[in-house]
């Protein structure tokens, strides 16, 4: 029941992640609704950018396509979609070109109609906003990245805290996850202080074990030159400029 809750928990939150604070905290997911760059500055919407010459003729063959190849999983019926459209004549993709660009002309003269109507104050605001959700966007491909990376290598998991450990050993059932979450730190907080202690204690086990893993793991880093993985304290910044003969596990 634990390998399967814990399988099911972090696909959906990364409970390693989730949970990292809230061993006296009532577990509260929260959900950013997203808003556009005109909706967040209180500035009329844009007008909507056409869709591609290849989105159109997808979206107008999906279906079909899906119909005649039941077999295939989305992901699939998507790839063979993308190579058949690879694979038309220009003069098979010349109707779809020729209807993106009468859009893309109307889309064009709407854009500068609106861009017209607003104040230099909110067109810097605009561009501004832009560039910051840009710059927020290539963060989040990095951490992607990066987090790819590290499992790649290798990289510890870090274990979690007490309230992770005693949350593996409950049955979700049937429960939603904030749910499940909200009832299981309420019990949490009416478990006797021994058992809580029983977990503190599993927990500091656990994070001694992690430590010394994560500090092998971001040695070989260093020596294999991923020094980009690492974390940038200067403990580790000493160990960059240490011959690796040198190097040494700290003494358990």
């Amino acid at each position: 029941m634990a390998l399967s809750l814990a399988r099911s928990l972090s696909t959906k939150l990364s409970i390693s992640r989730v949970l990292w604070k809230t061993c006296g905290n009532a577990c509260v997911v929260q959900v950013a609704n997203k808003q556009t760059l005109t909706e967040e500055l209180g500035l009329p919407p844009l007008p909507k950018r056409p869709s591609s010459a290849y989105l159109q003729w997808f979206n107008s063959n999906k279906d079909r396509f899906r119909k005649a190849h039941p077999d295939l999983t989305f992901k699939e019926q998507t790839k063979k979609l993308g190579e058949t459209w690879t694979n038309l004549s220009l003069s098979e993709k010349e109707h779809w070109t020729q209807l993106y660009r009468k859009e893309r002309d109307v889309y064009d003269k709407k854009y500068e109609e609106y861009m017209k109507r607003l104040t230099p104050q909110e067109i810097a605001s605009l561009k501004n906003l832009k560039k910051k959700k840009a710059d927020e966007k290539m963060k989040r491909h990095i951490r992607r990245e990066r987090k790819k990376d590290n499992l790649e290598l290798g990289k510890p998991k870090h274990p979690g805290n007490a309230f992770t450990i005693y949350l593996l050993t409950l049955d979700r059932k049937e429960l939603p996850v904030k749910e499940f979450l909200q009832t299981a730190a309420n019990m949490w907080r009416q478990l006797p202080e021994k058992e809580v202690q029983m977990y503190r204690d599993k927990a500091l086990r656990n994070r001694e074990v992690y430590k010394k893993e994560l500090h092998e793991w971001e040695m070989r880093m260093i020596r294999e030159g991923r020094s980009d993985l690492v974390r940038q304290h200067h403990q580790l910044e000493d160990l960059k400029r240490t011959p690796q003969r040198s190097i040494r596990l700290p003494s358990e």
